[in-house]
C-alpha cells in the first residue's frame, strides 16, 4: 500500500469516492504509453497483448506510423490495453480490496471499463476488441458515412437540424452526447453534409470528423449482427463493481444485461454527459481517467467544474491520485 495511504488510515481519513474512466477511439497517439512501458507490470501486459494479436502493439503505439495506428482494428486494441496498464498501474498503490466506485468508458473504453470491472479477462476482452475493430471496418468500407461535431448547440437545437435536412433513404443521428455544446452527429455523407450546413447557417459552428466511418449510427448494423454473434460465445461475470453503459446511462450489474448493452451501444448514441452527471449524483467526487491522454478530462471539466478529474500515464500520475484521494475530506 502506498504511505500516503497508510498515514490516512492512521488518520481515520475516507477515501473520496472516486469513478475510472477509459477513452475511446481518437484519444491515440504516436508515443502513447511510453512510461506505462517503464514499469514492469505494465511491460509484461503489453507483451501479453503482443503475442496474442501477432505483432508489435508497443513498436505500433511508440513509433507509429500514425496512419497504421489510426486504422479503427488497431487503434482500439492500442487504448484498451494502456487503459488496462493505467488501471493495474494505479491500483498496485491503493489498500488491499479496493475497488472504485463506478467504471465508465466512452465508446471502446467501456469495454476497457469491463475488463478491469472483472466481466472478462484482460486477454478475452483484447480478442473481442480486436473483432469489434474488425468489425466496425468492414462496416465502413461496406456502408460508407462520416460525423461531424455541432459546437454550441443543445440536443432539442441539434435533433431540429437533423429534422429538417434528413432525406428519405438517408441515415443521420446524435451519435455522441459528449457535454455541454458538444454533439456529434453520424450518418450517410450525403445527410452529415446537409445537417453541417444547415447547422452552420442557425449560427453553430461545426467540425467535420477524420473518421473511417459513420459510428454509432445503423450504418454499423452489420458490425451489431456480428457483435451479437461473438458476444454469444462468450462467458460474461458479473462485474465486480458498478459499470456505466453508454447506451443508457445506468448501472449494469449482470453478465447478461452487459452483453446487451455493449451490442446495442455499436448503433445507438453515447451518452457520456449523461453518464458523468449520474455518477456525480451518486456522490463521485474524483474521476481517473487511466491510459493515454487527457480526452475524457476535458470533457468532464466542461460538464461539471467542480469535480476533478485526474490522468494515470505514469507512475508520477499515481502519485498525484493517490494524493488527491488522501485529502482529508471528513
Amino acid at each position: 500500500m502506498h504511505g500516503a495511504l497508510v498515514i490516512a488510515k492512521l488518520r481515520g481519513d475516507r477515501m473520496k469516492k472516486t469513478a475510472i474512466v477509459f477513452p475511446g477511439q481518437g484519444a491515440q497517439y504516436v508515443g502513447m504509453g511510453a512510461e506505462l512501458l517503464q514499469e514492469p507490470c505494465c511491460q509484461e501486459t503489453v507483451k501479453t497483448a503482443s503475442e496474442c494479436l501477432g505483432f508489435d502493439l508497443a513498436g505500433l503505439c511508440l513509433n507509429g506510423p500514425i496512419e497504421e495506428l489510426t486504422k479503427t482494428n488497431n487503434s482500439q486494441v492500442a487504448l484498451y490495453t494502456f487503459g488496462y496498464c493505467g488501471y493495474q498501474l494505479l491500483k498496485k498503490s491503493m489498500p488491499e480490496g479496493w475497488n472504485p466506485s463506478f467504471v465508465a468508458g466512452l465508446s471502446l473504453g467501456e469495454l476497457t471499463a469491463l475488463a478491469v470491472a472483472g466481466v472478462f479477462s484482460f486477454t478475452d476482452g483484447l480478442k473481442l476488441v480486436r473483432k469489434r475493430g474488425e468489425f466496425m471496418m468492414k462496416a465502413c468500407e461496406d456502408y460508407p458515412g462520416t460525423m461531424a461535431s455541432i459546437m454550441g448547440a443543445g440536443r432539442e437545437e441539434v435533433q431540429s437540424v437533423i429534422n429538417r435536412t434528413v432525406a428519405a433513404n438517408e441515415v443521420l443521428t446524435m451519435a455522441n452526447l459528449n457535454c455541454p455544446g458538444q454533439i456529434v452527429i453520424s450518418g450517410t455523407r450525403r445527410a452529415v453534409e446537409a445537417a453541417a450546413a444547415q447547422a452552420e447557417a442557425d449560427g453553430f459552428k461545426v467540425v467535420v470528423l477524420q473518421v473511417s466511418g459513420a459510428f454509432h449510427s445503423h450504418l454499423m448494423e452489420s458490425a451489431r449482427v456480428r457483435l451479437a454473434e461473438e458476444v454469444a460465445r462468450m462467458a460474461f461475470n458479473d462485474p465486480e463493481f458498478p459499470v456505466i453503459a453508454n447506451c443508457d446511462a445506468g448501472i449494469k450489474k449482470s453478465g447478461s444485461a452487459i452483453k446487451e448493452s455493449i451490442v446495442t451501444q455499436i448503433v445507438s448514441s453515447v451518452l457520456w454527459e449523461d453518464s458523468v452527471n449520474f455518477m456525480i449524483g451518486n456522490g463521485v467526487e474524483l474521476f481517473v481517467e487511466p491510459g493515454c491522454g487527457k480526452v475524457l478530462k476535458g470533457l468532464i471539466k466542461r460538464i461539471n467544474r467542480a469535480t476533478p478529474c485526474l490522468t494515470v500515464e505514469s507512475k508520477q500520475d499515481v502519485e498525484a491520485v493517490v494524493s488527491s484521494l488522501c485529502q482529508h475530506v471528513g
